[in-house]
């Protein structure tokens, strides 16, 4: 990968990061509530940077590179644990992708953003899982009393929230795939405009 490829996807990752932080604050009108959907509308959103970040560079590492960035501003936000969150989210993003070539097929580039995206989505199931309750409020003092820990630790150890949650991001990022595959065609690969949506 050269280096303004590097720099490209970086700034994407970046500018996904600012989306999802968007989306996520507009969940908060939801209360308790939100939690359901926090990653939800970034993932819906931001589906069209990763498409056409993957058909415009086309190189091995874009996609892992582009959700470390991501886990870096989280680190530089004071969030450190949301980068080992997101480094994994890139790798296994990176497998599903596989080979150069891929970087070019609509298939694989959904299927590597969708689990991407429901591994950020249970951030907060990996916290309460490996720091308990006492060790999240600990953790995010600014975000979480032990109270709200607790609640946190309720919806996501509960099977039919869990099942709610994944439901809910499985549909937002493949909406938010067809969107992107229709962002790039339309305005970035007029070649391949008459080709299906999948």
């Amino acid at each position: 990968m050269k280096l303004k490829d590097f720099i490209t996807v970086s700034l994407l990752g970046v500018i996904a990061f600012i989306i999802s932080m968007i989306g996520g604050m507009v969940t908060q009108l939801f209360g308790m509530y939100g939690i359901f959907i926090h990653v939800s509308i970034g993932s819906l959103l931001c589906a069209p940077i990763y498409f056409v970040m993957c058909h415009k560079i086309q190189k091995r590492g874009s996609a892992f590179i582009y959700n470390l960035v991501r886990g870096i501003v989280y680190a530089i936000m004071g969030f450190l644990p949301m980068t080992a969150v997101m480094a994994i989210s890139g790798i296994i993003g990176e497998l599903a992708i596989g080979k150069t070539e891929n970087y070019k097929n609509d298939r694989r580039i959904t299927i590597s953003y969708i689990i991407s995206e429901v591994i950020y989505a249970l951030h907060g199931f990996f916290f309460i899982l490996i720091l308990g309750v006492d060790g999240l409020a600990k953790t995010f003092p600014n975000l979480f009393s032990v109270e709200k820990a607790q609640a946190v630790h309720n919806i996501f150890f509960n099977p039919k929230n869990m099942f709610i949650i994944l439901i809910i991001e499985i549909i937002a990022a493949l909406i938010g795939t067809l969107f992107g595959k229709y962002v790039n065609q339309k305005f970035f690969n007029k070649n391949n405009k008459h080709e299906g949506v999948l």
